[in-house]
Order: structure tokens, then sequence, then C-alpha cells
């Protein structure tokens, strides 16, 4: 059985060092995937995308939908809207070339007043039922991510009622471990209540309360029972590192990379290995 790949977002590179995915691609081949970020703001970032369209056609793909420019709880008919909406056709192009697996959707990015946030939560759910029916084209999914942070103040769903909605919604949901670290929120009760509806994870750490996007060991997440919880809960789910500093492009980025692909692999074993005790 072939190991999952581990995927790399390419927040990490940019637009002017998306080649990377070359560099990468040749040291691991088909043991690593890609999540793009849409960066559509970035006046060369689309040039970039084309021009490593072979290399990433030859990789397992997901998109993560795009931050800057973008609101999805902006009401339909909007400015704020139609902008929104705008980068997403243009993402919907890509994911349909390089077959993306799903599409990565933030409820809201925008600071959150609390008499709006009804509001809010219900443009939301309204523009997520849109994109199902716009990404569901192209056999690509559409998972929700935890996001915001209560230090800035943009966190619109905490732990109970972001389970409440998912589970209400009965979407895909992607969890963003340093989201939920630095919320405060329990991540083994996370993924132990919403484990039939995960499919991804990102994976980096932080301080706590600032999303830092710093390396899997370098901060408050214990990360080995962490993982191991995940692979254990949801053993199918994808597994993207997420880092957004180029200074992190290199081989600490190697090393994270590797120790989640070995960990992925001794748990691939263990269950392989058992269920050839259960055959006997």
């Amino acid at each position: 059985m072939t190991t999952k790949p581990v995927y790399i977002d390419t927040c990490l590179f940019g637009s002017s060092s998306l080649s990377r995915v070359r560099d990468y691609s040749r040291v691991y081949g088909d043991k690593i995937g890609f999540e793009i970020l849409a960066m559509f703001d970035l006046r060369d970032y689309e040039k970039a995308l084309r021009d490593n369209l072979d290399v990433l056609q030859k990789h397992r793909i997901s998109f993560h939908g795009p931050v800057y420019c973008v609101e999805h709880s902006a009401a339909r008919g909007t400015a704020e809207y139609e902008e929104s909406m705008r980068h997403v056709r243009l993402t919907y192009q890509y994911a349909q070339i390089l077959r993306s697996s799903y599409f990565v959707m933030h409820l809201n990015n925008c600071r959150v007043d609390p008499a709006a946030k009804e509001q809010m939560l219900y443009n939301a759910k309204e523009n997520y039922r849109e994109l199902l029916e716009l990404f569901g084209r192209i056999d690509c999914r559409v998972l929700i991510e935890n996001t915001g942070t209560i230090l800035q103040k943009n966190m619109l769903l905490d732990q109970r009622e972001f389970t409440d909605f998912c589970r209400d919604m009965r979407c895909g949901v992607l969890i963003d471990i340093g989201h939920a670290n630095a919320n405060g929120w329990d991540l083994f009760k996370l993924i132990k209540d919403l484990r039939r509806q995960i499919r991804a994870y990102h994976l980096h750490n932080n301080d706590g309360m600032n999303d830092q996007h710093r390396r899997l060991h370098d901060g408050t997440i214990d990360f080995t029972p962490l993982l191991e919880k995940i692979l254990t809960d949801t053993p199918d789910a994808d597994l993207i590192i997420e880092y957004t500093r180029r200074t992190m492009d290199g081989p600490g980025l190697q090393e994270d990379i590797q120790e989640v692909l070995d960990a992925r692999e001794r748990r691939q074993g263990s269950c392989n290995s058992t269920k050839q005790i259960y055959k006997k």
C-alpha cells in the first residue's frame, strides 16, 4: 500500500519563488503533494502558476482558497462579494486544470463585530452553498477551515460553535491546529468530535496566542502525541505543512516533511500488521 503524501502549502514560496516546487518534486517525488494558496491579487502570480503547471500536474493537489481581497461573510451583491467571487472563479479554472481534490474555504477573514456576527454567518453559509455547487462541477470538495484568532478579533466561531456548525452543515472539515491552539481550543476533543468529517489538517505551531506558523515542535503544541491522535482517529486525512516565512524553506522544512512521512509510514505498517494478525 502506498503511503499518502505529505502536502506543502505554497504560501511558503509566494509567487517569486513558486518554481521551488520543482526542487521538492525532484527530491520527494510522489511522497509529497502541494496545497496551492491562490494569490491572484499579486501581479505576477498567475504567470508563475502557469509556468509551473507541468510539475504540479505530477502531484496530488489541493487549493487553499484566496484570502487577500476575499471575504466570504459579505452579502451577495456587495462589492466585497463580487471581488471575492472573481478570485474564486480564477481559482476554479486552475483547480480544474490540476484536478484539485478540494478547495479550502475561510468563513471570514475580517474582524468580527459581535452585533453583525449572525448576519456574517448567514452570508458565509450562503456563499459556502454557492461554492459547493461551483466546485462540484469538477468533483472538487469544499472544506471549511477553523480560522481567526481571539487576539486578532477575527474568530467568527468558538470551538463549540464551529463543531455545531460543521455538524449541522455536514461539511468536510480542515482543522488548522495552529489556529485552534492560538484560541485555546481542546484539539483532542475537536478531533474526536469531528473525526468523521475531517479531511485534512494544517500543521504548524505557535506560542498559544499568535498565529505564527512556526515549525512543528517550536511552540506550545505538544506535536508528537497530537500527530499520533491525528493518525489514529483520522488516518485518511491529508497532512499539510503550512509555513509562511520563506526563511523556513530549506533543511528545517525537509526535516519536518520526513518526520510526518515517517510517522505515517509507521502507523500504516502497524495497521497492516494488525490486519495480518486478524487474518490469521
